[in-house]
This record gives structure tokens, sequence and C-alpha cells, in this order.
């Protein structure tokens, strides 16, 4: 096994694209990781799910990438893993990526990648000199090093498939999406990653006048100078007030018309990523991590009320949703109905609108995660560990780890890896359904797409 860690694949200044660095085998050291993108440190989504704590970061050099290449005679298919952390945190460094088991098992090369987070990675600063999606463009800038040396360590850069989760798995998306990315991938797989959370100009707007409120400024341009410890402060005190206006997410991938023309389900409807096969799923019980299930569940008219306001639509119209939701669960405890509604909405809407575009144009895969842990279900990120089969920081805990888990995990490994060498998982192609879980089997479909119609 030859192991990299750390290789610098690009530079950049604060708010410009990356440059790509040349890359010199004989000079790389590759013995430890890089410092992930700057970030908040002690911030509540790094206690969410395990191990997220980031410690290292370095604005001027968090953009590198990681390789596990096995010795192999024949060029071999690589996996690209783009983490997540609602776009604001994360690194490549975090022990559940690491790719050693991944690679020598399935006899595949392994990459991870560092991108820029935050104001730093996602503002729109084309007002002010510079530019939009610096994260998106580090993904892409990545890929072309990908595709450019990934010979040097035994890979096939014609048998590239990126794959991320929840953030990464946007990240992954957004990049399929652009044409700044055709025929750098064979194929990508979408953990958790779809949404309906891709920003425009308006929005992007709203959240430069946020930040520089936040951070008492008196124009965008300062942004440029203000030290990296005082843009990440006002970044994490500007999504509170931006909830309302923009959404979970104000730090996020938006249309730019330079490198994403269109939301991703509206550009792979239009043809972009024709050709390059496509895995995206889901968990069971997305929403389960985000919703204290402790709470007191309210009554049915109040929750009506609240999915009226959080669908747009009136109390007549959210009455029967709720109704036909409590069928479809075969419950009356509303707290359930709400957090299967709001996860269908924000996370099983999204992913099939993106598996309806892309399907005319390209092999297409779906999965439902339907494992459950001891105190969190099948919860959003509880697949994280499985497809690199390392449950470590406490993550063995987190998922309830036994020899069913185990298995699932080498299933997984096995699936995306196969992916990766011929662009078939294993399973039958959408709209039928992988489900992985304490048994893996396959449905004529996912099983949660059927309850969406009244949304």
């Amino acid at each position: 096994m030859h192991t990299a860690l750390g290789i610098t694949y690009a530079t950049a200044a604060r708010f410009a694209a990356p440059q790509a660095i040349a890359f010199d085998a004989a000079r790389a050291d590759g013995s430890h990781f890089g410092p992930a993108a700057p970030q908040a440190l002690d911030g509540p989504l790094g206690e969410i799910v395990p191990g997220m704590k980031v410690r290292d970061t370095d604005e001027q050099d968090c953009l590198t990438l990681n390789v596990w290449a096995p010795v192999s005679d024949e060029p071999l298919p690589v996996l690209a893993w783009f983490h997540g952390g609602s776009f604001v945190i994360g690194a490549s460094s975090q022990p559940v990526y690491d790719g050693a088991l991944l690679a020598s098992e399935q006899q595949v090369v392994v990459v991870s990648v560092n991108y820029r987070l935050g104001a730093v990675g996602f503002l729109d600063a084309r007002a002010f000199g510079g530019v939009a999606n610096c994260g998106l463009r580090d993904a892409i800038c990545a890929l072309e090093w990908v595709r450019d040396h990934i010979a040097s360590f035994g890979g096939d850069p014609a048998r590239v498939v990126a794959f991320g989760e929840s953030a990464g798995g946007g990240l992954v998306l957004h990049a399929l999406a652009s044409p700044a990315a055709r025929g750098l991938l064979a194929g990508a797989i979408v953990q958790s990653g779809a949404t309906f959370a891709t920003l425009d100009e308006k929005r992007t707007a709203l959240v430069v006048e946020a930040l520089v409120d936040a951070a008492g400024l008196s124009e965008p341009a300062a942004l440029r100078d203000l030290p990296i410890d005082e843009l990440v402060k006002a970044q994490t005190a500007a999504i509170g007030p931006l909830l309302s206006s923009v959404g979970m997410m104000p730090f996020h991938p938006m249309v730019d018309d330079v490198l994403l023309l269109a939301t991703p389900a509206e550009a792979l409807a239009n043809g972009e990523g024709a050709g390059v096969a496509l895995v995206a799923g889901t968990t069971a019980d997305e929403m389960r991590l985000f919703v204290d299930p402790s709470a007191a569940p309210p009554p049915r008219d109040r929750l009506v009320r609240r999915a009226a306001r959080y669908l747009g639509v009136d109390e007549t119209n959210a009455a029967p949703i709720v109704d036909r939701y409590a069928q479809a669960l075969g419950t009356d405890d509303t707290n359930e109905i709400w957090r299967a509604l709001f996860g269908d909405n924000e996370m099983q809407v999204p992913c099939r609108a993106v598996l309806e575009a892309h399907a005319p144009h390209g092999s297409t895969y779906t999965y439902c995660f339907t494992w459950s842990g001891p105190q969190v279900g099948s919860c959003h990120g509880i697949d994280i560990p499985f497809p690199f089969g390392n449950f470590v920081d406490g993550w063995d805990a987190f998922v309830g780890l036994d020899d069913d888990g185990r298995a699932l995990s080498e299933s997984m490994r096995a699936s995306w890896a196969g992916f990766a060498r011929t662009g078939d998982p294993g399973w039958p192609a959408y709209p039928a359904a992988r489900v992985f879980g304490r048994e893996v089997h396959d449905a004529p479909e996912h099983p949660l797409f059927g309850r969406l119609a009244p949304l």
C-alpha cells in the first residue's frame, strides 16, 4: 500500500479561484495530513456525530488531498471522497475517512480532499473583486489533479468516481452539474447530499450583508483583510439571522452563471452529466438528528399549522397531508409525523428529483440506508463510517456496531468499489432501490418515495 498524505493540489488567495500546484511525486513528503480549512472549532455541529472536532486549520495551506493506493499491475479505479459538515466544518484528516481498508480490501485507489469552507469557500465575493463558489472550484481543481496525476499512484483516470456524504455529497452533485467538471468523472455517489438549497444571487446578497454586519464592518471589501478568526466568528454569528431568509446553509454553492448555470436538478435534466453514472440515496430517518425526540408531541391542530407554514400551503391543504403521513407511518405520534414530513421535504424529495432528472441521460441508481443506531435511529450521517469500515472515535457505539453492522459495511464497500470499477453498484437501476439495513435486499422502488405524493 502506498499512502501519500497532505499533498497540496492548489493554493488560493481569499475569495479567489484556486491555482493548481505542479505535483512532483519525488519531492512530496506525504507523511502527514495537511491542515483543514478554517472553521469554528467548538461549535455545536462538531458534536452532532462522533469524531467531527477539527483542531488543525490554516487558510493558506488547506487545499490538500490524500491518497491510499494498493500495489497493482493494472490501473485501478479511483474513489475520491469529499467530506461533509454543512459546508462549514470538516476535514479529510478525520480518522473515520481513512482510506486504507477500503483501498486494500477492494483494490481501488482512494483519495480524500480538503476544500474551503464557510465564507472563505462559499461567499459570493464577485461584487468586491472575488469570485463565487470557491469551495466548488476547489473540488473541481482537485478532480483535475486526480485526472492529471492519479496514474502515478496506479489509478485509472478514466474510472474516477467522486463520493461524499451530506455537504460532501452536495459538493459532488454540484460538481457533476457544472460544465467545468465535464470529462473528470465516470461516476458520482451522493450520500444524503441532494437538496434544494442551491443559492441564487438574491439570497447570496443577503448573506454578504449579514456577514458584514456581524463582522462590524462598513463595506464588503473589508472582508478581504479581516483576520481569519474574526471572519469565522462573524460567519457563525450570521447564520442565525439568515435562517428565515436564506435557509439552514447560507454558505453553500450558488448559481453564478459561470461555474454553475443552473441548480443540479435543472442541469442534470438538461443533460449536464450525461454519460456519468450516478448513485444517490438517503437514510430512512434523515431529520432525527435535528429534531428533539424527547419534546412533547404537539396536538394535531398545532402540527397542521406548523406543516402549513413550512410547506407554504393553507391549513385546509396541510391537514390531509398530515393525515396521510399518519396513515403511512401507522401512528398518531405527531413528533414522528413531523419528523418524517420534514425529512421528506428536505432530503427525500430533492433526491428523487435528482434521480428523475439524470435517469434519461445516464445510468442511475438509488438506495435507502435503514440501519438504526441505538439512540439516533436511521439518522442523517449514520452511514458515514460504513463505506470506509472505520468505526472509530465512538462511531461503534453511535451506530450500535455488531456482526450485522460489519457485514453491512463490507457490503457497502463492495458496492461502492464495484461502482467505481464497472459503473454498476450491483443492484437494479432506478426506480429500483437497494435497501442497506440489518439485512441487505433490493426493492422495486425507494421505500420512502411512495409517501412523497402529498408534498
